[in-house]
């Protein structure tokens, strides 16, 4: 290996551990006499709400709040987690007034005794407060609103700041708007599993069919938006396969960012689509063995950027795995699959999703502690299909926005074809789900046994990685 590329990874490396050292002593924000007490202030909503059954959950990036009955002033310089109640519905970029008692976010532990690092998982998003029953009132629609009225651009941001906040203001916009064109053509729970695959709205399954789909050991495809992100990359990969390589490669890549602002572009969607498009590229080029460096590139400059992320972001931390799976096990499974036909890229969509599959699975059993007896029939009988069924999912929203009865009718076509695959999808899950042994709980366990599987895996590669290049210079 050349000596500046030594120097330029030593670099890289080095960096991200000395975020990620720095990152253990940061402390969350002082707002003295303020907390536990009631607050009341102004605020912009600086994400796109999430809904349950229940409420809304928003995050709010004060401007202004004041404390208790003396009226004591709190820092503003901060962003506080609030959930509220269902309607009225509010969106990103909305100004809002709140009200209710301010409190840190507390740790928690499942029933069988595993930890969840809640603190340091909001923190990763700079959340540091919380208000669990918020009194909120819409004050203006958006942000873009407020800057062009009584505001300036210095007020509310540099200009960067407000592109990038009338940016995201129209990828919501256009998430909410594709959620609404599933929901008119598919119904419940149709539509429900649906903006699940496609846009991570786990929150609209409910949680009997959550259980369900976590007791047959297919809750990955509906939770974490990394995996599903690289069934799409690599179904366009063998798409595109046939087209010269320059083609492909710019026609990848723009349908990654297609696919990114569809399901709203947040950060989770941003950093998926990334490392799924690095692995696109480097396929498409031919260059296997630059994918992992590329991969790994990727990683630390998200590590730079956001050190937290590491231990406290599963969608980062599914969607690396997911993606390196991919990379190192696709091609030795779909090798081995000859009993599945190529035709139609089926054989190697089943070797994508089980290499996926496989490399995440230790982490899942870490996570949510437990094991599904048939989780194996039911990823055979269900994965092949989910590629196909989210096509049809984004055709069937995606030409929902057109106008005019033909585009409706072809979204309708389009829709059925969505409604048969989720119907048959959800046939499987509900009933495997229901057998007696269907699934066994672990006991808690360390997450070094997880860090020695992928250890053990990595020294095993190499040296079977070596060996064909050893055998290769002989010959």
């Amino acid at each position: 290996m050349q000596k500046g590329v030594i120097i330029f990874w030593s670099i890289l490396v080095s960096l991200a551990c000395i975020r990620l050292a720095f990152s253990f002593n940061e402390k969350r924000p002082d707002i003295g006499q303020c907390l536990k007490q009631v607050v009341s202030g102004v605020g912009t909503i600086s994400t796109d709400p999430s809904r349950t059954e229940t409420g809304q959950v928003l995050v709010i990036e004060v401007r202004e709040m004041l404390a208790g009955p003396g009226v004591i002033s709190c820092p503003s310089d901060l962003n506080i987690r609030a959930k509220t109640k269902l309607y009225p519905r509010f969106k990103f970029g909305d100004v809002v007034t709140f009200s209710g008692k301010l409190n840190p976010p507390y740790n928690f532990k499942s029933d069988d005794g595993r930890a969840f690092d809640y603190k340091g998982y909001l923190a990763k998003d700079d959340i540091y407060y919380e208000i669990k029953s918020a009194e909120i009132v819409l004050a203006s629609t958006s942000v873009s609103e407020i800057s062009l009225g009584s505001f300036s651009f210095t007020q509310v941001g540099s200009l960067l700041n407000f592109v990038s906040d009338a940016l995201s203001t129209k990828l919501f916009a256009i998430k909410r708007g594709f959620v609404t064109n599933l929901n008119r053509t598919l119904g419940e729970p149709h539509a429900a599993l649906a903006a699940g695959l496609v846009v991570g709205e786990k929150s609209a399954l409910g949680p009997q069919l959550l259980e369900d789909f976590r007791t047959v050991g297919l809750i990955h495809i509906v939770v974490l938006s990394g995996f599903n992100i690289t069934i799409v990359a690599d179904a366009l990969r063998r798409m595109l396969s046939p087209l010269p390589r320059v083609w492909g490669i710019m026609i990848g890549g723009v349908g990654m960012l297609l696919f990114g602002i569809l399901v709203g572009g947040g950060a989770t969607v941003v950093r998926s689509c990334f490392m799924a498009s690095l692995a696109l590229f480097a396929d498409l080029v031919r260059r296997d063995y630059n994918v992992v460096r590329a991969l790994l590139f990727a990683a630390l400059i998200m590590l730079i950027q956001n050190p937290l992320i590491l231990l406290h972001d599963p969608s980062f931390q599914l969607s690396f795995l997911a993606t390196l799976g991919l990379i190192l096990l696709a091609s030795s499974i779909e090798k081995r699959l000859t009993w599945i036909p190529e035709k139609f890229g089926m054989r190697g969509t089943v070797a994508s999703c089980f290499a996926t599959q496989i490399f995440v699975s230790p982490f899942i059993f870490y996570m949510m502690g437990q094991l599904s007896i048939i989780g194996v029939v039911v990823n055979i009988l269900v994965l092949p299909f989910i590629s196909i069924t989210m096509l049809a999912i984004f055709l069937t929203g995606a030409i929902g926005f057109l106008p005019g009865v033909i585009f409706a009718a072809i979204s309708q076509f389009f829709g059925w074809c969505a409604h048969f695959l989720l119907t048959y999808e959800l046939f499987m899950v509900q009933n495997f789900a229901r057998l007696p042994f269907a699934a066994i709980h672990i006991p808690q366990f360390s997450g070094w046994y997880v860090v020695g599987f992928y250890l053990v895996f990595a020294v095993v590669y190499m040296y079977k990685h070596l060996r064909r290049i050893d055998k290769t210079v002989i010959m």
